[in-house]
């Protein structure tokens, strides 16, 4: 990176030493989102602990605050100036995309890193632009480019969607992937119906009875938050009305957690997501050594009941831990090391799926994540089946 670009060049370049404060942005208090992502800020503060407990970052203290935004992104800059009035040495895992943008501009004047963004906007891939800025999940194109690959392979013959998505940045880049590589794929788009974003937690029903009417084969969605949960209940309402109308359903994986699918109970059976962690639900995965040393340590600090949902949480910890630690291998941790080795990175988090392998490389490979497999949600279970082998085609290779 430039640092003749940053606000005070210097202090970019000067050496952190004795304690590394790691700050972050997330939804803590607020209702639906804070029920929803509470957990994966203490996933965050549990890996942090653990690196402490064991040393993992040799000669250095990790100290982690997390500010509240209540996912309002007209809090977040004052929640990020708070950090860095404080000293902050580097921010990540701010969660959702406006509260993200709300301060890229600060923190790429100022030089910090902005690490991890948990949101998959395809803004975070504007290198040249805002090189101090990096996202950990998988971009929602890419997401989408899945999905319309595994569709194509469950019906060789093509089949006839229905596109449903909140009108909105975050729905739209999902909507155009998709439509972009339908034709290849002998897709056809029979309806195409949106949410608008105030009525985003509102039961889709006009959407749905429109779609019902066109009995597609496949129903691509892409609602967010508790809308994941409208959307699901209001779908199961028309099956039941629609004798023999069984679609295939495809949702986006930010629906993906236990407490929204939990929620949406026998309504949620049987859909179709994306994910590159391990089920932690999935008794069968507890004799995986990194799962059971994380369940273990979340049990030790009466962390159980969230684990499923603070392993994310836990993901970003660990990731912004090894940057820390290739950075150091650079001789000198500064904040311009930090993210000269996030942007020239490569790493495997302990609780990824098998084959999945994180890679970032400058302007030529923007993207920590591209790698997914197509997950089935069994209700009764609350488990995941996978569908397909691991799709990597979408990952730059090494």
């Amino acid at each position: 990176v430039d640092t003749s670009l940053c606000v005070d060049p210097e202090s970019a370049s000067e050496p952190i030493e004795g304690t590394i404060k790691i700050a972050s942005a997330m939804p803590l208090t607020g209702g639906v989102a804070a029920a929803a992502f509470a957990p994966v800020a203490e996933g965050f503060r549990a890996y942090i602990d653990y690196v402490n407990e064991n040393g993992l970052v040799p000669g250095y203290t990790l100290e982690l605050a997390i500010e509240d935004d209540q996912y309002n992104a007209e809090l977040t800059p004052g929640a990020v100036a708070t950090q860095v009035d404080a000293g902050a040495h580097l921010f990540s895992g701010i969660i959702g995309t406006p509260n993200n943008l709300a301060v890229r501009d600060t923190l790429n004047d100022e030089c910090i890193p902005q690490l991890n963004a948990l949101t998959g906007s395809p803004a975070w891939g504007e290198v040249a632009d805002y090189p101090w800025t990096t996202g950990i999940l998988v971009p929602y194109h890419v997401e989408s480019q899945v999905y319309a690959k595994q569709i194509a392979e469950q019906y060789p013959d093509g089949a006839s969607v229905a596109l449903l998505y909140l009108n909105s940045e975050f729905g739209q880049v999902y909507a155009e992937a998709f439509k972009e590589l339908a034709p290849e794929y002998n897709l056809e788009i029979v309806d195409e119906q949106t949410i608008e974003v105030p009525a985003a937690n509102d039961p889709p029903t006009s959407q749905i009875t429109s779609i019902a009417q066109n009995a597609p084969d496949v129903i691509m969605a892409v609602p967010l938050g508790a809308g994941c949960i409208s959307f699901l209940t209001e779908l199961a309402a028309a099956k039941a009305q629609n004798a023999g109308w069984e679609p295939a359903t495809f949702i986006t994986n930010t629906c993906a957690s236990s407490l929204i699918l939990g929620a949406a109970g026998a309504a949620a059976d049987g859909l179709y997501t994306s994910g590159n962690l391990v089920d932690l639900v999935d008794p069968a995965n507890d004799s995986i050594p990194a799962v059971a040393d994380y369940k273990a340590f979340m049990a030790e600090k009466d962390l159980t009941e969230i684990e499923t949902t603070a392993g994310a949480g836990w993901t970003t910890g660990e990731v912004t831990v090894a940057i820390i630690n290739q950075a150091l291998e650079s001789g000198t941790l500064t904040r311009e090391s930090i993210i000269n080795a996030a942007r020239n990175f490569e790493f495997t988090p302990s609780l990824a799926r098998p084959g999945v392998v994180d890679r970032m490389n400058g302007e030529a490979d923007p993207y920590l994540a591209e790698s997914l497999v197509v997950i089935q949600y069994d209700a009764e279970t609350a488990t995941f089946t996978d569908v397909g082998e691991l799709i990597t085609e979408f990952e730059t290779q090494s």
